[in-house]
């Protein structure tokens, strides 16, 4: 049973991604409509996404990986660190986007 809502869980899911190791960006993986009401708004959103449909949660986050860094290994982590702030009921989603490669610092 969900007692969080999502508007309480994304924030804690942002901050999870970000301290995951090579997570170099994280992006918004909300509706562009949503950005935009936001920005008119001028409130701040999370940058997951977090549906919840009949009982079950469906979550996505977007992030930056370096060149250098195993992509795959980073969103499996990302995945996990997402599960591990609260998105780990039996019939939660979690989707990891990698939006982009981003190059080392020279």
């Amino acid at each position: 049973m969900m007692t969080e809502t999502a508007a309480d869980l994304a924030p804690r899911i942002d901050l999870a991604v970000t301290a995951v190791a090579g997570v170099r960006e994280s992006y918004s993986a909300r509706p562009v409509v949503a950005r935009a009401y936001e920005r008119m708004a001028e409130v701040e959103g999370s940058l997951a996404a977090v549906d919840e449909t009949a009982g079950a949660r469906a979550v996505t986050v977007c992030i930056g990986v370096s060149t250098d860094d195993d992509s795959a290994a980073v969103a499996s982590a990302v995945a996990e660190a997402v599960r591990q702030a609260g998105a780990n009921a039996p019939t939660d989603t979690v989707r990891v986007r990698v939006a982009r490669l981003v190059a080392p610092r020279s």
